[in-house]
């Protein structure tokens, strides 16, 4: 019999968005059911004119605990962050959120590669 290591488990590579014009938390990805999802790509634009700040946050299911990824950083009207070099493994039900501190014109862009664990 094969293992589980040679099955191949079916896997998807896909980018999610997110768009915040207020201050209210926004969940721009959560980790679907009988999935591993590998967090490799995070870009976050401040697309409005003035300053604002914002908090990106891994909500860890298993847990009910919330980490803090990125904590008031400031980015000036056009600004951006963008984090390539990571490899955050999100489990079933974990979330990325974003929060602002104020109102304005937040855009945030993914990327997860999604695996799929066989149920039974």
């Amino acid at each position: 019999s094969m293992s589980l290591f040679t099955q191949g488990k079916p896997s998807r590579m896909r980018s999610v968005y997110g768009h915040n014009s207020g201050t209210a938390t926004e969940v721009v990805y959560t980790c679907p059911a009988n999935c591993v999802a590998e967090l490799t790509f995070v870009h976050i634009v401040n697309g409005g004119g003035s300053t604002n700040s914002v908090d990106v946050e891994w909500y860890v299911a298993a847990d009910t605990y919330t980490s803090h990824f990125l904590s008031g950083k400031s980015l000036g009207g056009g600004d951006y962050v963008t984090f390539t070099d990571i490899d955050l493994v999100l489990q079933p039900g974990d979330r990325i959120q974003v929060v602002p501190s104020s109102a304005g014109h937040i855009d945030t862009i993914l990327t997860v590669t999604e695996t799929f664990v066989p149920v039974g």
